[in-house]
């Protein structure tokens, strides 16, 4: 009998620890966040919008890291892993002649402590700015 109503209570727990938890966010950060400007006179603008502030930066370097390897089209669905958090977003793109500008629109993050935040627009309320550029020449 104690074994059956132990193996009972092992079970509800370990079924309730693998549950999500699903919280929405309406304001993000949004902004230019990193900027590569190279020798040859091509830039780079990678822009983030409704980020959270912990990963405003990591996330910047991982979607530059990504254009750089992948070249995505504009319109992709990106999906990026860093501090801690698995982002998922689209990547809007747009070039004009040596300037290249790279906008990420986050849509939820999934954090490693299993809570994930998915962006919910607000409305009319705008959402607050950042302006943290980095400028890095290559």
């Amino acid at each position: 009998m104690r074994q059956l109503a132990f193996l009972i209570v092992l079970v509800s727990l370990y079924g309730n620890a693998q549950n999500q938890v699903t919280a929405p966010y309406k304001y993000g950060k949004n902004g230019m966040e990193y900027i590569v400007k190279y020798k040859s006179g091509m830039t780079i603008i990678v822009s983030t919008f409704n980020s959270r502030p912990d990963l405003i930066e990591p996330i910047s370097i991982a979607i530059f890291d990504y254009y750089k390897e992948n070249k995505p089209k504009s319109g992709t669905r990106i999906q990026l892993r860093t501090s801690g958090a698995l982002v998922n977003g689209t990547c809007k793109i747009t070039c004009i002649e040596q300037l290249t500008s790279i906008e990420f629109h986050y849509e939820s993050v999934e954090w490693d402590n299993g809570i994930t935040e998915v962006y919910v627009n607000p409305g009319k309320s705008p959402p607050t700015l950042s302006q943290t550029a980095i400028a890095v020449e290559e």
